[in-house]
């Protein structure tokens, strides 16, 4: 399910409009629209459009992606995401005709029919549901508002979806990612945001030194999460609008970004557990500074229930 974001325009459509400036290129499938059948026709495993399918799910063409899930395809176009093509098993055309935003795809021309195993071979998940949708790459910059977060270096998809989805549920403005980051437009990536990574601002390959120069040109702050010998995040009481870095999986922070954050935060962990996921990290913090959770997880159970 896409989370609803405070501050999102509403007029029918989650497009968004909260901190940063985005712009959809206007993109074409390249091959034109297949007019006239009255169901979607069906292509073979060695059609034009699949191998092109192929290159995009391979990230090949950096203006385009692939959105893979039924609910998930449903959710995003609900929230006014340009579909470009459909690619769907026979199976699912009647539930899609029931669909205002995906009906329109089917009416232009720009669904097309793939055989179960075709399907199968194509899809970046191990078990498709069945449907694929090429979609825009939505453009966005960071603005110095509210909290928002820089990726350092994470190079697992799953992760760097995950800290975006974190960041759309608890309000942040956006998330920017460094180059060595896994790519937060691959399939992967955002069927780990839930769809948040085409609908939040997402700036991919982004210098830390501007971002960190607009924040303390705004008076806000840049801050660094580490695993031990930060301020506990409870006794943090941030200065807006916040930078929030997090490092690589196992390294950390690198030099140059430790360097670049005026504080260090530090999410206490009790018993021999050494370290949070950096998306479970990311959760635990933006809860925090959201008021969704009055403190950390693991806070003392004498501090439980108290306000702060």
């Amino acid at each position: 399910m896409l989370v609803g974001v405070p501050g999102r325009r509403k007029r029918g459509s989650c497009w968004p409009e909260n901190g940063y400036t985005a712009s959809v290129p206007r993109v074409s499938s390249g091959l034109g629209p297949a007019r006239g059948s009255v169901a979607p026709p069906l292509l073979g495993s060695h059609n034009t459009r699949v191998a092109r399918l192929r290159r995009l799910i391979r990230r090949e063409e950096p203006e385009l992606t692939v959105v893979d899930g039924l609910k998930l395809v449903e959710d995003v176009a609900a929230c006014g995401v340009p579909i470009v093509e459909l690619f769907t098993v026979e199976e699912h055309i009647e539930r899609l005709r029931s669909h205002p935003a995906l009906r329109d795809v089917l009416d232009g021309g720009r669904a097309f029919r793939l055989e179960p195993a075709t399907m199968a071979h194509l899809a970046p998940t191990r078990q498709t549901q069945g449907l694929l949708a090429v979609v825009a790459v939505p453009g966005g910059r960071l603005r110095p508002e509210g909290v928002a977060l820089y990726l350092d270096r994470v190079q697992d998809p799953g992760n760097v979806g995950g800290v975006v989805r974190c960041a759309a549920a608890f309000g942040a403005t956006g998330v920017a990612c460094s180059q060595g980051c896994a790519d937060p437009f691959s399939p992967r990536a955002v069927r780990a945001s839930a769809g948040q990574s085409l609908l939040l601002a997402v700036q991919p390959e982004a210098d830390l030194r501007p971002l960190v120069e607009a924040f303390n040109r705004a008076g806000g702050e840049v801050v660094g999460t580490v695993g031990s010998g930060g301020t506990p995040v409870r006794e943090w009481h941030p200065r807006r609008p916040v930078l929030l870095v997090l490092g690589n999986e196992g390294q950390g922070l690198t030099e140059e970004a430790a360097a670049a954050c005026a504080r260090r935060v530090t999410v206490p962990l009790a018993g021999a557990v050494e370290s949070l996921n950096v998306a479970v990290t990311a959760g635990v913090i933006l809860a925090t500074l959201s008021g969704v959770a009055g403190s950390p997880i693991l806070d003392r159970p004498s501090l439980k229930g108290r306000r702060r």
